[in-house]
């Protein structure tokens, strides 16, 4: 292993210094440049036109300028920016770096999260409607046309669901009722397939929690509470769950099989009692998008009546932010480490979320107490600023996931179809594992090696930020700072951002062979 890692580390070093020269040279060969329009003005004498390209270095001939910009770069000097002058290439990154990462790196992980998720399962139910309908939904996302659909999310979430009360309410009533059925559906073929034991207590302690949820369905229509959260939330959690419960549950069988000891042991947990917790964090999850749905932002990156009287800068809060998402991710790797040494299903999922827990629990309360105080003794809270930041992302990271999800999640698909054909998915169908550990554990672990590939490529390019994307939301990152460099011919600028999207993307591949031998036993460099 350390033999190919240093075979490839020479690879990607010779590479880089072959794109990093393919890059200077295509710039020089585009027509024009920054200083034409400063050279080619016939008011600016011939002297000024020479200091101006002296200035600039264009008195020099390319290839002079070709090893001069070598040289520099092998300092870590990208050079000083047209645009911006004097200001540093290096200096431009690091301003709107942070901002494309946070933006980017969130949206393309929940996006290969929901794609690998929808991409195993519908493989593994291929053929079915769920297969056929996400597969649709899928082709249309990945071929839309990009500021089509940002426009579109722009007109339907910041304009229609802020301003209209009742365009929102339609819109929370179908979500709720869609996402309350499939939960129930789901529950319900869970605990048929487990067959395991409810305890009198469980039972009992469910059905108190049952009963008092009708009670404040009650309450709340007698008392006109009614007229949001319990007409168009509350009502359709509970009614469009307990049906699809039932379906799941195959209604004329086993429903009624609760947990007496008289009754086979198959039955004792095929109950709408046993799942209460599910509809009420559904009402909450809805509650909290109501929220969500009316302080949606329109684009822009903050809000600039609330940054005015700040005295600090976005990038102060930006750079916290993405230490706080370094955090999660530092611990979402000691919950797997965790739950992977544990014995049971249940001290897996335990540890897992313990973890976790308490890691969004650390961070909300640090978020609740961070202060910056300014020189005249004034102490502003962090946690409002950061919240505006994440409030304009909210657009920005729909747009990009949905747009992302459908990509991986038919690489999935596909990938999950071929395996299961494989003898090894045989075998351990006729052992007698359950059809979640087959394809969990079998199936989707060898099926997820094309999709890492993909994920960790795009994790280098998110660099760049998306041009379109971020001038669509007017989110100042990399993206835009591509857009502005290409617009003003800002060749430094160009082709040190360039070059530093090149450097992430090799070393992203470097990342990829590595992860293939952990993921993937049959690999061995």
């Amino acid at each position: 292993m350390i033999k190919f890692i240093s075979k490839r580390v020479v690879q990607i070093i010779i590479l880089l210094f072959i794109y990093v020269t393919i890059v200077y040279w295509l710039m020089e060969a585009m027509p024009g440049s920054f200083i034409d329009k400063y050279i080619m003005n016939p008011k600016i004498t011939p002297e000024a036109r020479e200091a101006i390209k002296k200035q600039f270095g264009y008195d020099k001939p390319a290839f002079q300028r070709f090893l001069l910009y070598m040289k520099n770069f092998l300092r870590g000097d990208l050079g000083t920016s047209f645009t911006f002058y004097p200001r540093k290439v290096i200096d431009i990154i690091k301003e709107r770096l942070p901002r494309t990462i946070f933006l980017f790196v969130t949206a393309t992980l929940i996006s290969y999260m929901v794609g690998f998720n929808l991409g195993k399962r519908i493989a593994w139910n291929r053929g079915k409607i769920s297969d056929k309908v996400a597969t649709f939904v899928g082709i249309v996302f990945w071929t839309i046309f990009t500021p089509i659909l940002a426009i579109f999310n722009i007109w339907l979430f910041a304009i229609i669901l802020k301003g209209n009360l009742n365009a929102r309410g339609i819109f929370l009533f179908i979500l709720t009722a869609v996402f309350s059925y499939m939960a129930g559906h789901s529950r319900a073929n869970k605990l048929v397939n487990s067959k395991k034991r409810t305890s009198t207590a469980v039972a009992l302690t469910i059905s108190v929690l049952w009963i008092v949820l009708f009670f404040v369905l009650i309450f709340g229509v007698k008392n006109h509470l009614t007229n949001f959260f319990v007409g168009v939330i509350l009502l359709p959690a509970v009614v469009f769950y307990l049906i699809g419960y039932m379906v799941g549950a195959r209604v004329e069988k086993k429903l009624f099989r609760i947990y007496g000891k008289r009754f086979e042991k198959e039955g004792r947990t095929e109950t709408a009692l046993w799942t209460i917790v599910i509809p009420g964090l559904m009402f909450l999850v809805m509650a909290a998008l109501y929220v969500i749905l009316g302080n949606i932002p329109l684009n822009q990156f903050i809000d600039p009546e609330l940054w005015r009287s700040a005295p600090f800068s976005s990038q102060y809060v930006f750079t916290r932010l993405l230490w706080s998402g370094f955090v999660l991710i530092i611990a979402l790797m000691i919950a797997f480490i965790l739950s992977s040494k544990m014995k049971t299903v249940m001290a897996k999922r335990l540890s897992f979320w313990s973890v976790m827990i308490a890691s969004f629990v650390f961070l909300a309360f640090w978020w609740s107490f961070a202060s910056y105080t300014a020189e005249n003794g004034v102490t502003f809270h962090l946690g409002m600023y950061a919240v505006d930041i994440i409030r304009h992302m909210i657009l920005p990271i729909l747009t990009l996931t949905v747009l992302s999800f459908a990509g991986s999640m038919l690489v999935m698909r596909d990938t999950m179809l071929e395996i299961i054909k494989e003898d090894y998915i045989t075998t351990a169908k006729a052992k007698g594992l359950p059809d979640h550990v087959v394809r969990d554990k079998h199936a989707a672990r060898n099926a997820l090696l094309p999709l890492i590939t993909n994920f960790v490529i795009s994790l280098g390019f998110t660099v760049s930020g998306g041009i379109i994307t971020e001038t669509m939301f007017s989110w100042p990152g990399m993206g835009l700072a591509y857009l502005q460099a290409l617009n003003e011919q800002d060749i430094p600028l160009l082709i040190g951002l360039l070059v530093f999207t090149g450097i992430f993307v090799l070393v992203a591949h470097l990342i990829a062979d590595i992860l293939y031998a952990f993921l993937d036993p049959r690999i061995r460099y």
